[in-house]
């Protein structure tokens, strides 16, 4: 297979497929306008990629670089040629192993793809949280505790590549696993259906869910969705809950603004909507079935 290349005098971009065996995608016009002028995009390999290598062969892979106040950032793009533009998932936490191999199935499946930061297999990059990075301001966020700096750059390149990707009228997706909660956290696991708080709002699927439930059941296998209003839109509630998939409901507002990415999609994008799907390390059977559950949903859901 050959090498797409895309070259500007003043400062050369290059866009190159990460190795032979990979598929080569054309990249977008406007994206590489915008890109001219931000990213570098070459040769990378992670752990994640080492890992998944056979899985990786017949997608375009590419890295994106760019540097943000005392930021370099490193993402990774994996698209799929055959459907470049479908569901297409952010992964901001490159310790969550499960959600890129979900990733890798869900580009597989149903086409599109994902945006995958890459910080050394660490949650934290830098010392920055990067799902509580996302600020259109150009200072940083009052409100946003976990943010360092202000993170307009990192915003806007991240929703120009999801948006370039993502079909027009999906919503916006994420994929996250963690620590089991009873263990993890005493008890008190913030990422757990058994759990609520002011702003946060949890849905059981099932009665009698405890700590010891698994697969589906499971406290930490749970959707989140986000938005303005005090309780969450009835229709996709009862969708996702007759589907077996316990719900929380994040209330966003100016105040409670912490620069996730469900918060800035409710903030910044009129009309759109946000689910990120959360499991518990290794669970990757169970992650696939909530997305094979959640694309059933999205397609449901239009055709309302």
């Amino acid at each position: 297979m050959g090498i797409s290349v895309y070259i500007k005098k003043s400062s050369f971009i290059v866009i190159l497929c990460l190795h032979f065996s990979y598929a080569t995608c054309n990249i977008p016009s406007n994206l590489k306008g915008f890109l001219s002028n931000n990213i570098t995009m070459t040769s990378t390999h992670s752990n994640d990629m080492i890992r998944n290598k056979d899985n990786l062969k017949g997608l375009c892979l590419y890295e994106v670089q760019f540097k943000e106040a005392i930021y370099n950032w490193k993402l990774l793009l994996v698209i799929n040629p055959q459907l470049p533009k479908d569901a297409f998932w952010f992964l901001p936490h490159d310790n969550e192993n499960t959600a890129f191999d979900a990733a890798l199935y869900a580009t597989q499946k149903y086409g599109g793809g994902f945006l995958s930061v890459v910080s050394q297999d660490k949650r934290l990059h830098q010392n920055q949280d990067p799902n509580r990075n996302f600020s259109s301001s150009q200072t940083k966020e009052i409100s946003c505790k976990a943010q360092k700096y202000a993170s307009n750059l990192y915003t806007k390149i991240i929703f120009t590549i999801i948006e370039t990707y993502k079909k027009e009228s999906y919503p916006f997706l994420a994929l996250h696993s963690n620590e089991n909660s009873w263990r993890g956290a005493g008890g008190k696991g913030s990422v757990s259906i058994l759990h609520s708080s002011k702003y946060v709002h949890s849905y059981p699927a099932y009665k009698n869910v405890s700590s010891s439930s698994t697969g589906l059941k499971d406290e930490d296998s749970l959707i989140y969705i986000a938005g303005l209003s005090k309780t969450p839109d009835l229709k996709i509630l009862k969708s996702l809950l007759s589907k077996g998939i316990h719900v929380k409901y994040e209330i966003v507002n100016q105040m409670n603004n912490d620069c996730s990415m469900s918060n800035y999609v409710v903030l910044h994008k009129s009309h759109s909507s946000y689910y990120n799907i959360e499991v518990e390390h290794g669970a990757l059977k169970t992650q696939k079935i909530m997305i094979d559950k959640l694309m059933t949903h999205i397609q449901e859901i239009s055709s309302y």
